[in-house]
């Protein structure tokens, strides 16, 4: 039984090694075809000359025996052989053959017949001696068998690695469309990032050297002709055509060699399109529109699997790529032709038992085009950013005015409960009067014996509270009707309405316990500071008071168990026309909003000097590259390449993201572990939650972070 273990090593050698054997196959089988044409020479020598023997056909002569030669087959007779006739030719040292055993001693002279060899001569009237031209033949199939193989091995691979004909002929119509070279013409004035694509020197170099080693090879191919066929024969040059025809091959491939030395590849990023110039690999320049890339990836790990059928790699060489452009639908690709050359660079690519290469090929539609740069990570940070100016932020829906909720006013005395009926298309504003001595509580059931959630508690003789009611609190399925139970000590009244009766501010705001604001002035990054040390929330909701994406509640804030000091402020952005919902219990606090212009000054921070600040002021966005944490809720932007970050957060923080005008678009991690998510560069950052620590860690295979001792 065979190990599973041994099976395993060798499925991964196979698949991993085999495909480096091509070019060894080419030489060994080009070796193999230059040892094949002269012992195809030989043979079809031998084996004519065998036959002339055995019909009698040859110049008749005279051998003379000098000396007796012994091996496996037996004992035979070399010496000089002489033509009879006027003139006379003599061959030096000839084998005699036919002579089946008869008795010749050395200085005798026997008549023969030249048969046309120059190796031996036919005893006149000796059987025909088949066993060596029948070795020499069946040798010089089995070199000639394994000289094609290998050859036809290394062929049948690059030829397996094309794309299917249709797909080619698709191509090749559209071959005459839009003819650009990549001339100068083609070439974009300016780049909006700039961009190195490199190509490793140390490939580019052994790839020149295995050219030239199978340039040597062929040129090695002539002295040792002339050595071993000082008489050409028909069949000699017949079995030497492949040698003018391989060195043909060969053209193409130098004229490629020559433009990978000496033209490198250009990459160009205009105001809507991405420019990319390969002369070695693309016939002429591709051009890649904005609208047409989906995203940015910094890094491209090669797997060790089966090669992706929509995966190019615009690299000659099996080499460590750095940038991955995917693109919305699948493109085509202006590859050259294997026959003019890049059959060369696909041999050397090629990996698996199955014929397989990522090389751009004629025909082949592709999603996803991994290169190699310099400085990738600000290249992939700079283009993910080029890329997200042409899209379209998605913008909040407007606030349809023609559901505006009339305005009722409940009045009673202790404890009392309110039907509000009818179906709610969105929250509501509640304003809470109390006019007695003792707290008021309030709270929203879903039926009348239901336990419900409070909603509000507000101290005696106060002048007003406002909170939101949201029958999402209580349900999932739209209600008809709900119930808020209210107690008191006194007597109360309750004014339910739109958004439009909150109060509004601009740039800072004060209030005590639980209270609605409507935000004025422009998205910030706003601070809330609780004192007495009372623990607190922050909801912040839209213009309609719909919750906002992960920011019910954005921020928590209490003391930690036994200490009364005040809990830490809070930090969140706020988008324009945005609600915000303090909810405290008899507790002062604070809300200042700092613009996002002046609050996100930090990108002015050298990259070298960002990582040294720890923690900002409050009230700005801490930019971060490589990993960053903290104890309380914060903006953050990320400046790194596009890629995994890990969020570790415990069970205390959330993370949402936000666009350019703070408006959060997805909930990226709620509080409930370490959670992996994909940023793009530049990408805003909300972090909710309360109480704690959390940290933004970069996850990308690429980038180890340090240990710390």
């Amino acid at each position: 039984m065979v190990d599973s273990n041994l099976l395993r090593r060798w499925e991964v050698f196979a698949r991993e090694r085999i495909g480096a054997f091509a070019l060894s196959q080419l030489v060994i089988g080009i070796g193999l075809l230059m040892a094949w044409c002269i012992l195809f020479g030989l043979s079809v020598e031998e084996v004519s000359a065998t036959r002339h023997a055995a019909r009698g056909e040859g110049v008749p002569g005279t051998f003379t025996a000098h000396r007796t030669e012994c091996g496996e087959g037996g004992c035979s007779w070399h010496g000089a052989f002489t033509t009879g006739g006027t003139f006379q030719l003599i061959l030096g040292d000839v084998e005699l053959r036919g002579d089946s055993g008869r008795a010749i001693a050395a200085g005798e002279s026997v008549t023969a017949l030249d048969v046309g060899s120059g190796n031996f001569v036919q005893l006149q009237g000796g059987p025909p001696e088949w066993k060596k031209p029948s070795d020499i033949a069946i040798f010089t199939t089995i070199v000639g068998g394994l000289g094609f193989g290998l050859n036809t091995m290394v062929v049948w691979g690059v030829y397996w690695t094309r794309a299917s004909p249709a797909a080619r002929r698709r191509q090749a119509r559209e071959r005459g469309h839009g003819r650009e070279r990549w001339g100068r013409r083609a070439r974009p004035g300016s780049s909006a990032v700039r961009v190195q694509v490199a190509r490793s020197k140390r490939k580019s170099l052994a790839g020149v050297v295995q050219f030239l080693s199978l340039v040597a090879l062929l040129l090695l191919f002539v002295p040792i002709w002339k050595v071993f066929n000082t008489e050409v024969t028909r069949a000699e040059v017949v079995a030497g055509l492949w040698a003018p025809v391989f060195a043909l091959v060969l053209v193409g491939v130098a004229v490629q060699t020559l433009r990978l030395v000496l033209a490198r590849p250009r990459m160009w990023v205009t105001g809507d399109e991405i420019v990319l110039r390969d002369p070695l690999l693309l016939w002429k320049v591709l051009r890649i529109p904005r609208v047409d890339i989906a995203a940015i990836h910094y890094g491209y790990e090669p797997r060790s699997g089966p090669v992706e059928g929509d995966v190019v790699q615009v690299t000659p060489f099996l080499e460590e790529l750095n940038l991955v452009l995917q693109m919305r639908d699948h493109i085509s690709l202006p590859a050259r032709r294997l026959r003019w050359g890049n059959w060369f660079w696909v041999m050397l690519t090629l990996r698996d038992l199955k014929p397989q290469t990522a090389m751009p090929q004629r025909g082949r539609l592709v999603r996803r085009l991994c290169l190699r740069v310099k400085e990738p990570r600000r290249v992939a940070a700079e283009l993910d950013r080029w890329l997200a100016e042409g899209e379209a932020s998605p913008r909040p829906a407007p606030v349809d005015q023609a559901h505006d909720v009339p305005v009722r006013t409940y009045r009673g005395a202790g404890a009392k409960r309110i039907k509000l009926k009818g179906r709610l298309a969105r929250p509501v504003l509640a304003e809470f009067v109390n006019e007695g001595p003792g707290t008021l509580r309030a709270w929203l059931r879903r039926t009348e014996f239901g336990q419900g959630i409070p909603v509000i508690g507000c101290g005696p003789e106060e002048s007003s509270t406002t909170t939101v009611l949201d029958d999402r609190q209580i349900s999932h399925k739209p209600l008809t009707r709900r119930l808020l139970h209210v107690e008191a000590e006194g007597r109360w009244s309750v004014t339910i309405s739109g958004p439009e009766r909150a109060r509004g501010f601009t740039g800072s705001a004060t209030g005590s316990g639980t209270e609605v604001l409507s935000h004025q002035g422009q998205p910030g990054i706003a601070v809330v500071t609780v004192t007495g040390g009372r623990p607190y929330q922050v909801h912040l909701r839209g213009p309609d008071l719909s919750a906002l994406t992960g920011c019910v509640p954005v921020a928590v804030g209490s003391p930690p168990p036994g200490d009364e000091s005040a809990p830490p402020p809070s930090t969140f952005a706020l988008p324009e026309r945005a609600m915000l919902q303090v909810r405290t219990s008899d507790a002062d606090w604070r809300i200042d909003v700092t613009p996002l212009q002046q609050a996100d000054a930090d990108l002015a921070v050298p990259a070298g000097e960002r990582e040294a600040v720890s923690v900002p002021p409050t009230g700005h966005v801490r930019p971060f590259e490589h990993s960053i944490e903290g104890h309380r809720t914060a903006v953050v932007r990320y400046l790194g390449p596009p890629g995994p970050v890990l969020f570790r957060s415990g069970d205390a923080f959330g993370l949402v993201q936000l666009d350019a005008d703070l408006v959060p678009v997805r909930a990226l991690a709620r509080p409930d572990g370490d959670t992996k998510v994909r940023l793009r560069s530049h990408a805003l950052l909300q972090v909710t939650g309360g109480q704690g620590t959390w940290s933004l860690v970069e996850a990308h295979p690429l980038y180890s972070p340090p240990h710390r001792g």
